[in-house]
């Protein structure tokens, strides 16, 4: 579509610049021939030289029709001049349109990308960050602290009872009740932690906040607590718990992979130990 107003703008202007060109032609070949002045200059020759009545009569002949293929070609030089403009400004609607559209195409590009990368870094499901976008920031936040030599907490949190919610309620059941999961985390985060959707019913948490187990003990009681908040409708008619892994940059690993790996062995860990459970990296066996 760009490419074929393009040419028609490009067809436009040649156009205009060949009656551009012809009317430099008619105004050369009217001066280099001089019409008038030379068929004047043949007339007072005859006259002077006694063959006035006749001749005089003929010259003015000639001269009137010199003078209308004169006028003609004026005629047809302001034709031309008429259609130049009208190319002229052909040529300038084409060339707004064909802007204009470049400008359509290079926006929607930029909104096609941005919503690639968006797909890319989120989970469709719940809208949180992902597990490649998780680890990304993770990676970010440890070399932070490793410079300012502070500490960066991660949790994994498994939710259970979803697998009964499907069997009973279906899979979209299952899916609304992770998506209400993840709305009371992202409400229990506080500034600067990341929470994402790891897949399926696992969840984690960021904060480059933590001090020590101690205060990570309470962040896991503060994701329990917004899932059994009794201020809002249970999550579900079956119950639902958590199975939470935690370890801590540096004391467990010393980069997001291993931080990750160790609070997922962690998360296993609780898992193992039935419902409700959090597990430390050095209790995971």
């Amino acid at each position: 579509m760009i490419a074929a107003l393009v040419v028609v703008a490009l067809l436009v202007v040649s156009a205009g610049r060949g009656y551009v060109g012809a009317e430099a032609q008619i105004d050369a070949w009217l001066d280099a021939n001089g019409v008038l002045s030379n068929l004047s200059s043949t007339v007072d020759a005859v006259e002077r030289d006694g063959a006035r009545a006749m001749l005089t009569k003929r010259g003015q002949e000639l001269l009137a029709e010199a003078r209308a293929k004169r006028a003609a070609a004026r005629r047809q030089l302001e034709t031309m001049k008429a259609w130049s403009a009208l190319l002229a400004t052909l040529a300038i609607v084409f060339a707004g349109v064909a802007a204009s559209t470049l400008r359509a195409g290079l926006r929607e590009r930029t909104r096609l990308a941005a919503q690639l990368a968006a797909e890319q870094n989120h989970d469709a499901l719940t809208g949180l960050p992902n597990r490649r976008f998780f680890g990304e920031w993770l990676s970010f936040a440890i070399a932070n602290a490793r410079r300012e030599r502070r500490h960066v907490g991660v949790l994994f949190i498994d939710i259970t009872g979803c697998v009964a919610v499907a069997e009973l309620h279906g899979g979209p059941a299952a899916e609304a009740l992770l998506v209400e999961v993840a709305r009371r985390f992202r409400a229990a985060a506080r500034e600067g932690e990341v929470f994402a959707r790891l897949g399926a019913s696992e969840f984690a948490l960021a904060t480059p906040e933590a001090q020590d187990t101690r205060e990570m003990s309470l962040l896991a009681q503060r994701l329990r607590d917004a899932l059994k908040d009794p201020a809002q409708a249970p999550l579900a008619d079956t119950p639902i718990g958590t199975s939470i892994g935690v370890a801590l940059f540096p004391e467990d690993a010393n980069d997001s992979a291993g931080v990750m790996a160790a609070a997922n062995a962690a998360m296993f860990a609780a898992r193992r130990a039935g419902r409700d459970h959090v597990a430390f990296n050095a209790m995971a066996a």
